[in-house]
């Protein structure tokens, strides 16, 4: 290899690296809980995600094994666009969903109190039901954490689903080194079940575990892994097609979670 050569190998390392350095690629710092991208650098977030568990739920993975392709993007500096294609792979089978959301920014960093964002949105379950969303996101960026919340409300159009169905969502995330995030993560999925004796999907179940968010260097992407237990906290006697195995609903269950994001 001449010195050409060599120089621009190492001209071509340099502006990756710097790359690297201002992409600041930790824009998802959670699995499950979403972050509005910063208004102020119109974020987009490619991902592919890989999920294995046993008796899963929305939004922690779907079968046995789930892939899922998204995008996370800033449309204005007050308008963000989540769209995701899911395939749950259980046995022999396949199965797909779509999922789209329009979150409205309300209040920003600039307010120095909250981040707030909701909107609407839709989602084609893997069972094949249509379920109408409503989301809002509120938490806040410190120095060195982060805190966040979501609630997202699914309106099933099919009559034997519940009503309404709450999900919660709360994640933590400590900025260790530049390149290296630690935190926690909580999702609560059917919590109407906690006050609702014939909830009619199984009722309230609980998930919560750590999550780790390391950068690839010299790279825009980051890795995001995450876990832990599923815990059944109420039991129903109803059961309906909501996109989970009632069957041994009386089981708890677990997920593990890798996801790959690419921040441009």
């Amino acid at each position: 290899m001449n010195k050409r050569c060599h120089y621009s190998l190492y001209f071509a390392i340099i502006i990756i690296a710097l790359h690297f350095e201002t992409a600041n690629a930790q824009e998802r710092p959670f699995l499950f809980t979403f972050v509005t991208p910063d208004a102020a650098t119109n974020t987009a977030i490619l991902h592919y995600d890989a999920a294995y568990g046993r008796q899963t739920f929305e939004p922690l993975g779907g079968g046995n094994f789930e892939q899922t392709f998204g995008i996370h993007t800033g449309l204005s500096e007050s308008l963000t666009l989540i769209a995701r294609l899911g395939l749950a792979h259980d046995n022999a089978s396949t199965q797909s969903s779509q999922h789209v959301e329009l979150l409205k920014r309300v209040l920003g960093s600039q307010s120095r109190i909250v981040d707030f964002s909701f909107g609407p949105g839709i989602r084609h379950e893997y069972s094949g039901t249509n379920v109408l969303l409503g989301r809002a996101v509120i938490g806040r960026h410190f120095n060195t954490w982060q805190l966040f919340s979501n609630c997202l409300l699914e309106k099933p159009l099919s009559n034997k689903r519940d009503e309404i169905d709450l999900f919660l969502t709360m994640g933590w995330s400590y900025q260790v080194t530049p390149s290296l995030q630690f935190g926690l993560e909580a999702v609560g999925q059917d919590l109407e079940g906690f006050w609702l004796e014939e909830e009619t999907e199984g009722g309230a179940v609980l998930f919560i575990g750590p999550t780790i968010v390391a950068d690839v260097p010299f790279t825009a992407l980051t890795v995001t892994l995450g876990g832990g237990p599923i815990v059944r906290a109420t039991k129903s006697v109803r059961t309906s097609l909501a996109p989970r195995d009632l069957q041994t609903s009386k089981e708890d269950g677990y997920v593990v979670r890798a996801a790959f994001n690419y921040k441009f």
